[in-house]
């Protein structure tokens, strides 16, 4: 029986793959981004259900998209992928209260805005799954990486606690935040610099910096899209490396992904460990 998926920002990159390979897997795609007869005429041949969706756009203009999404196939919409989204870099004193609000606005909003119209009706229906692609980015920052990281931390924190409050309201939906390292998708080649690079001199040396990293990461990324792509499918589905397994909220992908999130955990884990003492020092004495 083939499934019905949905898929943000699907031009290029893992979006694009998403398409291609579930399409050849038999499965009913509806592929979106923003200006999808042009962006998006590439995917026609697939046979993939094309719809305009910038997911950037006011709550009420996604809800109509979504609901217009929801009638194109019997049963309604299976899965979800929130995929959309873009890199802005540029050090914090250098970035625009509106850079800033606009990569919110893609990056958080847009996740926040479709899982909000598609919920009522994946609720009635009992079942689903709701699948964000995050990042390593999720769980740490980095220089010049204040624009992208804290869109990603905001998104993480979004979807756990949503998948904690789904236990509760429809424990047939499933959710999964996918969180890879670098991967040979165009990411790194759409990056959004900050308009105030010119106006901030004292940082042109620090600009210039991760200008050089960013354009020595293009075509040296070790994480292969393909085959992340197959393994967030497995995932959805519990096949493959998936099959047999209880799926976790979080899965990063990637080895440097997972190096990332495996050195968090220990730092933090560290940190417990060592000021344990000051945390506990801070309670409400118990009655003599």
């Amino acid at each position: 029986m083939p499934q019905t998926w949905l898929i943000t920002g699907c031009s290029s990159g893992f979006g694009e793959l998403f398409v291609r390979k579930l399409r050849a897997a038999g499965d009913n795609v509806i592929a979106t981004g923003r200006s999808a007869d042009v962006k998006l005429a590439h995917l026609k041949d697939t046979g993939a259900s094309i719809l305009d969706l910038d997911v950037s756009m006011p709550f009420e203009v996604i809800k109509a998209k979504i609901e217009e999404a929801w009638s194109l196939y019997p049963g309604g919409i299976d899965v979800v992928v929130n995929n959309a989204g873009y890199i802005l870099s540029g050090a914090l004193e250098a970035l625009t209260t509106q850079e800033i609000e606009d990569a919110m606005r893609t990056n958080f909003f847009g996740p926040f805005h479709v899982t909000q119209a598609v919920l009522p009706m994946m609720r009635a229906k009992g079942k689903g799954t709701l699948c964000y692609v995050s990042s390593q980015a999720g769980w740490r920052g980095d220089p010049s990486a204040t624009g992208y990281c804290s869109t990603k931390f905001a998104l993480e924190a979004m979807v756990e606690c949503l998948s904690k409050e789904l236990a509760f309201m429809a424990p047939g939906i499933k959710v999964l935040l996918v969180e890879p390292g670098y991967f040979g998708t165009r990411a790194f080649r759409n990056v959004n610099f900050t308009a105030r690079d010119k106006h901030t001199p004292e940082y042109a040396q620090f600009h210039a910096g991760a200008k050089a990293h960013i354009a020595s990461t293009i075509d040296n990324e070790p994480g292969d899209p393909g085959k992340a792509v197959d393994r967030m499918i497995e995932l959805v589905n519990g096949t493959g490396m998936a099959a047999g397994k209880t799926v976790p909220l979080r899965v990063p992908l990637g080895s440097d992904g997972w190096d990332i999130v495996k050195t968090k955990c220990e730092e933090t884990l560290k940190i417990c460990e060592e000021w344990e003492d000051v945390a506990r020092s801070t309670d409400v004495k118990p009655p003599a």
